[in-house]
């Protein structure tokens, strides 16, 4: 009994600093990790509605945006969406014009399967961007389905239908709550 304890302590002692170790090494590297996070939206701003020479970060309920701007005058929005694919979750901007057409769309992070739901982001040889993102372009993203106007991607159905889904009931919900 006297050894039972012994090794519970130990055991405790070890969990302890363990959890320690993780919890400074989160406070250190949290900082980096968000300015970097910044870094990644504000390339994908500028991606997304590259005509727009300032982007203004604001809220409408639950739904993250910005406004993008051209000479002070309103160009679009680029909407943070949240999908669940067959993995995880999926992080996507979307921008869309004032009348609610998609300009651009980038998946910022996703944990789809390497090889088949990860092709929501494969850039084709010779092509600059996602093949299957481009779909969206042009397309009303209140409106935007899987078959209907998106083709899926074969083999990863939901990956495709996660994204799509995610654009469509953000852009929808966004366009509700700001009466366009």
């Amino acid at each position: 009994m006297n050894q039972l304890i012994k090794f519970g302590l130990i055991l405790g002692v070890i969990c302890l600093a363990a959890t320690l170790v993780l919890a400074v090494t989160y406070e250190i590297t949290k900082p980096k990790i968000e300015q970097q996070m910044k870094m990644e939206i504000e390339a994908a701003l500028k991606t997304i509605i590259p005509e727009a020479d300032s982007f203004t970060e604001k809220k409408v309920d639950d739904i993250d945006y910005f406004e993008a701007t051209k000479n002070a005058i309103l160009a679009g929005y680029c909407i943070k969406a949240v999908g669940t694919g067959y993995s995880g979750y999926m992080r996507i901007v979307v921008g869309i014009d004032t009348a609610g057409t998609i300009k651009g769309v980038k998946v910022l992070e996703h944990q789809e399967t390497p090889g088949l739901g990860s092709k929501i982001n494969e850039i084709r040889r010779g092509e600059k961007d996602a093949w299957f993102l481009r779909q969206f372009i042009g397309r009303q993203g209140k409106a935007v389905a899987i078959k209907k106007d998106i083709d899926a991607i074969t083999g990863a159905t939901i990956s495709s239908k996660a994204v799509t889904d995610a654009i469509r009931d953000t852009v929808l919900e966004f366009l509700q709550k700001v009466k366009r």
